[in-house]
């Protein structure tokens, strides 16, 4: 079934780009007479060719293989850095040239990874602007192109092996190329462009200079970063390139609890014995801002999580990038008043979650890009010492491409409330994740730890262009609906989960499921649209659900 879903998704792609360019051809505006844009650019120390790294293609693309083995499929390795100049494109933006560097994936479609190609560029802000990318293949010829997500209408125009498209607004442009082939994308980040001296001079008279931390372009390489004093700013540079320091050898679960920093465990609130790699602890008004990367790809699975904020308030992360996490990536723990807006983040690793918010509250999440190992945007509600429920959280204009697992939702633990979840205006590219399909989809609910309960979930105006499973799921996910050992669930409550005005393709179903006639699941679903099938019976045939769940169709 997936196999023939994949084979007509293809057709059908393969068919409306050819329809579109005989009967509706791609008009490429001309850009903006004298448009000035800066271009993100690495230190050459830091990001570098396949060539001068010593590494073929093959190789960094099996290390992100479907090993069985995890500790062996999510180890770091020291040969090469995580991002590197790509080996598919070069790239103009205005006939002047700009970087193209690569990050590596994962493709659930091949278990085996792939390399996403990216360049990040900055315009000033509040003038309309109009700028022409031209983008040249090295190893394929492009054939056809596809603008993703659909919704901003751009249309790019394939000659001679040269696709050029016309940008006219910030945001996140991701193409596939030959019929929307999950290999070899390219996306194309438009910021707005800041004075970052000017910035820092007013984050020093603000904070202070001894409380304003600048990373400066180039390599840093590090062990790790803590911080537990308020009134902190710690600021990457555009160019800065933050290496994390490989520094145990992790290859079972007894290597996990062998080696500890000291001092760790009493800066933090998970118990961990290793700090993050970027660790914020008690603070309060904190901001974590700039231009640049953070990578720890060298870092052998559960050596470090990423970036984490535990019992925080006031936080405002912006501009950086993560790369290949060996463990969950962004975490927000206990934390009050966050806002995340145009952090990107990629990766391959097993359990290299996103966004991963968790007993928090108010926090915004806006125009970010995640394709890594596992869910991608995440709200949970794990155990704490008092109660502490997750509530006011909003995520919107983001991107997601889940290989590995789901992409938007409630992920697993419900242990406290969680309240008044919003998923908006945000896109998925592509979700190819197939491995229990009742524990994923792109629009997620899958409770699987629950001593806590649901109440106000929002999935609105939201789009799918490819799913091989469900698109959609709110799903108990217990003994009676597992095929895999679970925890018993019994008594729990999820209400008022809403999907509506949803675009979505997928190979399966979605589906609503309460396991028992203990649970309560209340769904809504309105305006969601499979193709040109949008009406509550159209909706009613796309979806599957048991006879404990209540489900509203409009």
């Amino acid at each position: 079934m997936l196999d023939a879903f994949r084979f007509f998704f293809t057709l059908w792609v393969s068919a409306s780009l050819t329809f579109s360019s005989l009967f509706s051809p791609t008009v490429i505006d001309p850009p903006t007479e004298g448009l000035d844009f800066d271009v993100l650019q690495y230190p050459a120390e830091a990001v570098k060719t396949l060539e001068e790294w010593g590494v073929t293609e093959e190789t960094l693309k099996s290390r992100a293989d479907s090993d069985p083995e995890l500790y062996i499929g999510s180890q770091g390795y020291d040969d090469i850095n995580g991002v590197i100049i790509s080996p598919y494109y070069t790239a103009k933006i205005c006939d002047r040239d700009i970087p193209v560097y690569a990050a590596t994936v994962f493709l659930g479609e091949t278990q085996y990874g792939e390399l996403h190609s990216y360049s990040e560029i900055y315009v000033d802000e509040g003038e309309d602007f109009s700028l022409n990318i031209e983008l040249h293949s090295k190893e394929f010829k492009i054939k056809n192109a596809l603008c993703l997500p659909e919704s901003l209408y751009v249309e790019p125009l394939c000659k001679d092996g040269i696709m050029t498209a016309s940008i006219k607004d910030f945001g996140i442009y991701t193409f596939l190329f030959n019929n929307a082939s999950q290999k070899c994308a390219y996306t194309l980040f438009v910021k707005e462009r800041v004075d970052e001296e000017a910035e820092i001079k007013a984050y020093q008279k603000q904070y202070g200079e001894e409380n304003v931390f600048v990373v400066e372009s180039g390599l840093l390489e590090i062990p790790y970063a803590s911080f537990s004093q308020d009134n902190t700013v710690v600021y990457l540079k555009q160019g800065a390139y933050v290496l994390a320091q490989h520094q145990y050898d992790i290859m079972s679960e007894e290597d996990e609890l062998r080696y500890a920093d000291e001092g760790a465990a009493g800066l933090n609130s998970f118990g961990l014995t290793r700090f993050p790699f970027v660790n914020f602890y008690k603070c309060n008004n904190i901001k974590f801002v700039g231009r640049g990367v953070i990578d720890l790809s060298h870092l052998d699975r559960r050596e470090r999580r990423g970036v984490v904020f535990t019992e925080c308030k006031n936080v405002e992360v912006q501009g950086i990038k993560i790369v290949n996490s060996p463990e969950w990536s962004f975490i927000s723990y206990l934390c009050e008043n966050v806002k995340v807006k145009d952090v990107d983040i990629f990766g391959y690793k097993q359990n290299s979650d996103g966004f991963d918010i968790c007993n928090s509250k108010g926090v915004t999440i806006e125009r970010c890009f995640c394709r890594t190992g596992d869910d991608l945007f995440s709200v949970k509600a794990l155990g704490a010492p008092e109660p502490a429920p997750t509530e006011n959280i909003t995520v919107t204009d983001c991107v997601g491409w889940g290989g590995k697992a789901r992409c938007y939702g409630i992920t697993g633990e419900v242990n406290m409330p969680i309240r008044n979840i919003t998923f908006k205006d945000s896109a998925v590219i592509c979700r190819d994740a197939t491995w229990n399909n009742d524990r994923v989809a792109s629009l997620a609910v899958i409770i699987e730890l629950a001593e806590g309960s649901i109440d106000g979930v929002i999935f609105d105006n939201m789009e799918i262009f490819r799913d091989d499973g469900r698109a959609m799921a709110c799903i108990v996910f217990t003994e009676e609906i597992g095929d895999m050992e679970t925890v018993p669930i019994y008594n729990f409550t999820a209400d008022n989960v809403v999907f509506k005005n949803i675009k979505y393709t997928a190979a399966m179903k979605s589906k609503f499921a309460a396991a028992n006639d203990t649970n309560t699941i209340n769904v809504t679903v309105e305006n969601v649209t499979f193709g040109k099938c949008n009406s509550a019976e159209d909706s009613k045939r796309m979806f599957e659900s048991d006879e404990f769940a209540n489900v509203t169709y409009k």
